[in-house]
């Protein structure tokens, strides 16, 4: 007995020795778990920030956030999805996996959350990847008074609002006439009622009360301090634009290049009116008038009129021109088996990439390369869609850089260079080869059989520090709508037909606002607009030469 014991213990220590012996040598591969698209029922805006495993949503002011439904949920292949139990209204029956569109889902399915905290998602394949979904209500803020001086300032944060009024058409704070108190939303009820409030020689408190709670805002009206003024001036390399807010709808302006040695020759000649049709004043009195045919890098002054006012002299300063490289396409660069648009590749002259790297990874394939003999002028880029190791490769241009292949047929990119300018279009000149679409991907299997689309677009961010990095892997790319908070102006050309000729082409560039400044520049052309998603014909080819920025 005592030697079966021993036997026993001398084996399970053998094993012991040899178990720590064993080492494994194949870990597991490195998944990330992303958010890549999302979705909510009603949403106006929405913005995904992987770096930080965030969303940002806003949605009608209508909406309950106590119930809300997610609509799409596209996650990393692969991720289990492990929803916040708390916010979902029906736990058991939220889906463990992303969702193209909740009509995918069986009828059994749930997707309701309560967002009226930020809620919690881990996606979980290897390991847990968290993130988290803040939601709040789009309110369209607006506060006005008769005798109102330019626009209320509101303060989110704190719940005040101060109006200002002029002081001589509103020579008491007693009779206050409110005419818009919009703080809460469009379904919020206001307590007391605001037409019978009008002593305003204190703050006075309104509670805006919507599904079922209370917010409390303090409104002050106070006459504004000497030398304040109420309008703002955005100015741009050609053109300048004030802004600001009437009460009689009369507003004019005069403007001229400021001297450098005033001269008794500095007369009222030099003054350029304003023309009626270059002044746009909306319903609540806000006005835009602009200055045009200015020169860059200069400064101006201007004479502003309002309500029968004149202001005090002010000055502007207008942009400088900010080009960029190889814009004429003239400029390549060979490195290895791989064609660059580019003069070379140091930091001041390497702006443009294509997929060029990616492709050449097993041969020398070039979808994108310089065309010498059928051009406008010098050299042109030649964009050809085409196969490379039985994989679809779109000939493509843009500004930024080439990453590195991913997984066995997608490629990450870096999209975007620093820039600051504002032009107002891209133009240039293309030749296009539409041909039959014959390499399809999921999820474009149904344009087979159709003709091909070149795709010309531009697009100018605010608040990008970095390129944004895209993987064709992942589905991960810019999000090139209005939703996207940090697009500042977009403009694109779409051709699903041949054109045989070189052809002029414009892109006017639409801006979100007048007054916000990019950070960074996108320009992005390829012989296949759905070449991203693998989908194309290898009959496609796409010129393209002599682009220009226009400055207006």
């Amino acid at each position: 007995m005592m030697r079966k014991v021993k036997d026993y213990i001398l084996f399970t220590i053998a094993v012991l020795l040899l178990a720590g012996c064993v080492k494994n040598d194949l870990p597991y591969p490195t998944i990330v778990g992303e958010i890549n698209e999302f979705a909510l029922q009603g949403q106006t805006q929405m913005k995904i920030d992987k770096a930080t495993g965030t969303i940002a949503v806003k949605v009608a002011d209508s909406l309950d956030l106590a119930n809300l439904r997610i609509e799409k949920l596209v996650v990393t292949d692969g991720m289990t999805v492990i929803p916040d139990e708390e916010a979902c209204l029906d736990f058991a029956h939220f889906p463990d996996t992303g969702f193209i569109h909740v009509d995918s889902l069986p009828p059994t399915a749930d997707t309701r959350m309560n967002f009226k905290k930020p809620v919690s998602f881990i996606l979980r394949l290897y390991q847990d990847y968290p993130w988290k979904v803040t939601v709040e209500h789009d309110i369209q803020q607006r506060v006005t008074v008769k005798n109102q001086l330019g626009s209320a300032l509101i303060d989110k944060n704190t719940h005040n609002v101060i109006i200002y009024v002029d002081s001589l058409l509103q020579p008491s704070l007693r009779n206050i006439e409110i005419e818009t108190l919009s703080l809460g939303g469009s379904t919020a009820t206001v307590m007391p009622d605001p037409k019978s409030v009008a002593d305003f020689t204190r703050p006075r408190t309104f509670l805006f009360t919507a599904f079922g709670e209370t917010e409390e805002w303090t409104v002050s009206v106070a006459y504004p301090p000497a030398g304040m003024s109420f309008t703002s001036v955005s100015a741009w390399a050609k053109h300048a634009c004030v802004m600001g807010n009437t009460r009689t709808g009369m507003v004019s302006a005069r403007y001229r290049m400021k001297q450098e040695v005033e001269t008794k020759a500095d007369t009222n000649d030099h003054w350029e009116n304003v023309l009626s049709s270059e002044i746009d004043i909306d319903e609540a009195g806000n006005f835009t008038l602009v200055f045009t045919h200015l020169q860059p890098g200069k400064v101006y002054e201007y004479e502003l009129t309002v309500d029968g006012v004149t202001e005090d002299v002010k000055t502007f300063e207008t942009e400088l021109i900010q080009l960029i490289p190889n814009l004429s396409l003239d400029d390549w660069y060979k490195d290895g088996k791989s064609w660059y648009a580019n003069l070379d590749l140091g930091p001041d002259n390497y702006f443009w990439d294509s997929g060029n790297k990616g492709s050449n990874a097993v041969g020398e394939a070039n979808p994108t390369s310089p065309e010498t003999s059928d051009v406008v002028r010098g050299k042109a880029a030649r964009l050809e869609s085409k196969t490379v190791a039985g994989v679809f490769a779109a000939g493509s241009l843009y500004t930024g850089t080439f990453g590195k292949v991913e997984g066995l047929s997608g490629a990450s990119l870096n999209f975007g260079r620093p820039y600051t300018g504002r032009p107002s279009a891209l133009k240039g000149y293309y030749k296009y080869n539409s041909g039959v679409i014959d390499k399809t991907k999921a999820p474009y299997l149904d344009l087979a059989g159709r003709r091909d689309s070149c795709h010309i677009y531009m697009a100018l961010f605010s608040g990008w520090t970095a390129p944004f990095l895209v993987n064709t892997n992942t589905g991960t790319f810019v999000d090139l709508t209005w939703n996207n908070e940090n697009l500042v102006a977009f403009g694109q050309l779409i051709q699903g037909e041949t054109v045989k000729d070189y052809t002029q082409f414009r892109i006017n560039l639409e801006y979100r606002d007048q007054t916000t400044k990019p950070t960074y520049i996108l320009i992005v052309a390829s012989a296949s607009k759905y070449g991203d998603f693998f989908t194309g014909s290898t009959s496609s080819v796409l010129l393209l030469d002599e682009l220009e920025l226009v400055f207006e």
